[in-house]
């Protein structure tokens, strides 16, 4: 079964047109290649696929894909 990490690591792969490995998880999101408009992108995929809504709150303070991973393991549905 895939897990939301490795789900995630596939979207920001078809996003930024860049084969990742895990140690993406800990790269910024400036070193992925993941602009503003990507990250936005990222939060209503996960609201769409698993139910978790990120706050405005939370998108200011997310740096690392690691970050938005971690929230949305923590709220996921």
């Amino acid at each position: 079964m895939e897990t939301l990490r490795t789900r995630m690591i596939g979207l920001v792969e078809e996003m930024t047109q860049r084969e990742l490995t895990e140690d993406a998880l800990s790269q910024s999101f400036e070193e992925l290649g993941i602009d503003s408009l990507m990250a936005l992108e990222l939060a209503v995929y996960l609201e769409r696929e698993f139910g978790v809504r990120l706050t405005e709150e939370d998108l200011g303070a997310i740096r690392h894909l690691q970050d938005i991973v971690a929230i949305a393991e923590e709220r996921k549905e």
